[in-house]
């Protein structure tokens, strides 16, 4: 009987150690895969990084574009020795072909432009590196801002009732007659080799002043001596020192108010010399009519105003009285002065010297008026006590425009579109 064949020793070794190979291809095709992978990621995480920050870089430029939209136009800033005007901006009558390009050079020394194109260096800090939203020559990848524009007959040359505006009291908003600009704002931010393009529509926002009147007053009114209050919507360029009835000439063809409104109370009007008119009536005592807050005749939240108010330009009666204007307590003018924007008392005022003004006069007590006072814009009274609020020798006339155009520049830039074209 033959016996049972022992398997030889040297072909199981040569079995396992092709096993064993087999294994490590494996595990070292396995380990190159994930390196590559590994690889891979960190490759697109870097890339995905720069380009996060390439955008990030882009939002920065269109930060300071808005910024210098926003300044009063023109604005003078120092930086880095040189002294100049910061704002960007196109002012009246618009240039439908105006643009601004900013270079990354200090603002003294960007390239130079010419005709309708406006050039100037950005405002970053010259001590430290520049961001990359720009280029410091040249004319590509810039940071332009232009006006919109919309070719409305189709002649293919840009005229100046073809800028887009916006003003929110228009329906649509966007129109070519009321408002502010809109502005297109074109950035590229770039970091390391990633760019990211965006661009932007901004514009200024406009402040519509609700109030009822050229005066608009809380409480009861008696008018002596030989005041001009006309509630006729008039027009921002009117003279200082027009009264009625020489403001006819400077009356628009809307927006018109009474000369003189209350909430109820009564309004006397003492003597031949007062003259007052509006339409659709000269007074309104009607006890349907609402008084508002400040922050509610502006369309302020009270945090905005409160915000607005604690950066005010003023705090006293200055001349000129420019900007916004915030007084707590009782003030007096009492030499010649002039201004324009929001003046805000919480006490009394009293106007004894000659003030011309533009804009809003908000007084939370009483006003009286002996010296000679003009003002393009609406006064409104909160009052303490009935009669306790005198006109004297004053000219008030109504403007939208000059409430409008004096307090919404200290409007923040509402921004209406942004996309990566």
């Amino acid at each position: 009987m033959r016996g049972c064949k022992t398997p030889r020793l040297g072909s199981q070794q040569g079995s396992v150690l092709v096993v064993t190979l087999l294994i490590m291809f494996a595990v070292s095709v396995i380990g190159a895969t994930l390196a590559v992978l590994s690889s891979m990621d960190l490759r697109i995480s870097g890339n995905q990084r720069v380009t996060t920050q390439a955008l990030d870089v882009a939002e920065a430029g269109l930060n300071e574009a808005i910024h210098r939209i926003s300044l009063l136009y023109p604005t003078n800033v120092t930086i880095g020795g040189w002294t100049g005007n910061a704002a960007i901006g196109d002012p009246p009558p618009l240039d439908p072909n105006w643009e601004t390009r900013v270079y990354l050079t200090g603002p003294g020394s960007a390239p130079s432009g010419g005709g309708s194109i406006v050039t100037t260096g950005t405002i970053q800090n010259p001590n430290q590196t520049y961001l990359q939203y720009s280029r410091a020559s040249g004319t590509g990848d810039l940071l332009t801002v232009r006006h919109k524009w919309e070719d409305r007959n189709g002649d293919g040359t840009k005229d100046a009732n073809e800028v887009v505006r916006y003003d929110p009291d228009q329906v649509p908003p966007e129109n070519f007659a009321s408002g502010y600009p809109v502005e297109i704002v074109t950035i590229t931010g770039r970091m390391g080799q990633a760019e990211r393009v965006i661009q932007a529509e901004v514009t200024k926002r406009k402040l519509t002043a609700r109030t009822m009147g050229a005066l608009f007053i809380d409480k009861a009114i008696s008018i002596t001596g030989d005041p001009g209050i006309c509630g006729y919507n008039h027009n921002i360029n009117a003279p200082n020192g027009t009264k009625p009835n020489a403001c006819i000439a400077w009356h628009e063809s809307k927006g018109h108010l009474p000369g003189i409104a209350t909430t109820g109370d009564d309004i006397d009007i003492h003597g031949g010399a007062a003259d007052v008119e509006g339409n659709p009536t000269p007074t309104d005592s009607s006890s349907a009519n609402p008084f508002y807050t400040l922050a509610e005749l502006l369309g302020f939240s009270q945090d905005d105003l409160n915000e607005m108010l604690a950066s005010a330009d003023n705090t006293s009666i200055v001349n000129p009285l420019n900007g916004v204007t915030y007084i707590t307590g009782d003030a007096g003018i009492n030499s010649n002065t002039v201004g324009a924007g929001l003046l805000y008392c919480t006490g009394d005022l009293s106007m004894n010297g000659t003030f011309d003004y533009k804009g809003l006069i908000y007084v939370e007590g009483d006003v009286m008026i002996t010296g000679t006072c003009w003002v393009l814009g609406a006064v409104v009274v909160k009052g303490t006590t009935d009669y306790n609020t005198s006109a004297g020798n004053a000219a008030i006339l109504y403007s939208a425009d000059a409430i409008s155009e004096n307090l919404s520049k200290f409007m923040p830039i509402v921004v209406l579109s942004w996309r990566e074209p």
